[in-house]
């Protein structure tokens, strides 16, 4: 029995030195033969449930610890091996040491540290200089090995599409190889840099739109990805935008002059990010941006347009094309894994990747954008008087003609209608009779025009209209 009791003395010193509990056994087998494996188990536990402290000292003991500098006193334990993050108060810690010697050696192994988002950084703690970093992104599921692995695992190579999500991306863009090709590549962006053209899928519902939404959800993580509609660019607070990788812009309606330069603003590289009851920030912008939408006028669209990429669309709904197991099985771990090996090591041309893309539904939803009268102007008008410079009154007297009063615009409104579309026409200011000025609108020569007509001729009537 006295034996016993010098053993459990010298356990419970070996738990306030940080042993684990494994070292101690082996410590015990080791100087003490005699005892069965049952014996060392009890002695253990009875000494251990007298050390409250012995799991944080534990983790203590394997953690790197790290303080935010501009923070509190609040520490944080970051465990190599898996993505667990304890945060503990410093006077907490303190409280595991006996002398001054002890706290002295435990404040030295706190690494003070700027707490930064960085996804760009495949590492929870590093060092640029002087000073330390405290990365606070959190990878998707299969990227968590060779995040938390610091670079001792790298991600695999896929040399082929898994062939389940070929089928899926060649259902829906109708097998159209440019558009099956710029997703793939805008996904492979996407996950490793940042794409400066909007993902832009416009077409019927249940063809796989929202699929495609949740898988960009699982390649880049639940915490990165954030599902929005037109309260991104019609509200005033925009908090949930900060450290995102992609935002998916469900049904979102981009007409508004306002809402056009909000959205404007969400590419940008440095975006304003305002919470209800907090100041406006300057934040570093990480997020690639997908719209999807069942309705074509949903994106007022211009000649000059350099945000949004249309891709080709099918008009065949999912469910008919892939079982719903299939459906289902394209957002399981393994087979996210397996895409995302491929795409990670995808050539990107990011300077190409700055060009939006340009298909045949883009020039679809460009039409679907005009209003009747806007239509008639440019497809019908404009083709009747091209190479001409109308009386400003001349022309909005034509629309009220064949749509009726309401319609008729004013010059603040075809100047607006010329800002958005500059090549249909231009707005122009001439003199006329006894030195008085007017507003002329001059609608230009069509290629196909020109191509009837001798260079004189269209000298003369280009003359005209100076």
């Amino acid at each position: 029995m006295k034996e016993m009791k010098k053993i459990e003395s010298y356990i419970s010193n070996w738990i306030e030195d940080g042993f684990t509990l494994n070292e101690i056994s082996s410590i015990i087998k080791r100087k003490h033969p005699e005892l069965n494996q049952r014996e060392v188990d009890s002695l253990l536990n009875s000494r251990r449930d007298l050390s409250p402290s012995y799991y944080l000292k534990q983790k203590v003991n394997k953690c790197d610890i790290v303080q935010d500098l501009a923070g509190d006193d609040m520490c944080y334990l970051l465990d190599p091996n898996n993505k667990e993050v304890v945060r503990v108060k410093e006077s907490k810690l303190t409280r595991l040491c006996f002398n001054k010697g002890e706290k002295a050696d435990l404040l030295s192994q706190i690494y003070p540290a700027q707490f930064t988002y960085n996804p760009f950084e495949a590492t929870r703690l590093y060092r640029q200089g002087l000073d330390w970093f405290y990365n606070t992104y959190q990878p998707p599921t299969w990227y968590e090995e060779v995040f938390y692995s610091k670079g001792k695992v790298q991600v695999t190579e896929r040399k082929e599409i898994p062939n389940l999500y070929r089928q899926f991306f060649t259902h829906l863009v109708k097998e159209h190889d440019d558009s099956y090709l710029y997703v793939l590549t805008w996904l492979a962006n996407a996950m490793k840099y940042r794409n400066y053209c909007v993902l832009t899928a416009i077409g019927n519902q249940g063809i796989g739109k929202g699929v495609l939404g949740d898988i960009m959800r699982l390649l880049v993580g639940e915490k990165n990805f954030h599902t929005s509609d037109t309260r991104l660019i019609t509200k005033d607070f925009n908090k949930q935008f900060k450290n995102k990788r992609i935002v998916f812009c469900d049904e979102i309606q981009i007409l508004k002059t306002e809402h056009v330069n909000k959205f404007k603003a969400l590419i940008n590289d440095m975006i304003e990010i305002e919470g209800k009851g907090e100041n406006a920030v300057q934040a570093k912008n990480y997020a690639s941006i997908y719209i999807a939408s069942n309705n074509f006028d949903s994106i007022r669209l211009t000649d000059d347009d350099r945000r949004f990429s249309i891709i080709e669309l099918t008009d065949e709904k999912l469910i008919h094309k892939m079982t719903t197991e299939e459906i289902n099985s394209l957002l399981e771990p393994e087979n996210i894994k397996q895409l995302s090996e491929f795409l990670w090591h995808l050539a990107v041309d990011q300077d190409a990747m700055k060009i939006p893309f340009r298909s045949a539904r883009t020039e679809e939803v460009r039409l679907a954008g005009l209003k009747d009268w806007e239509e008639w102007l440019f497809d019908d008008y404009a083709m009747d008087h091209q190479g001409s410079a109308v009386d400003l009154k001349k022309v909005s007297e034509a629309i009220e003609n064949e749509f009726g009063s309401k319609f008729k615009p004013s010059r603040r409104a075809l100047k607006k209608l010329q800002e958005v579309y500059p090549k249909k026409f231009t707005l122009q200011y001439k003199k006329v009779e006894n030195g008085k000025r007017a507003w002329y609108v001059k609608f230009p020569l069509t290629e196909e025009f020109k191509n009837e007509l001798d260079e004189e001729s269209i000298r003369e009537l280009e003359s005209e209209n100076e």
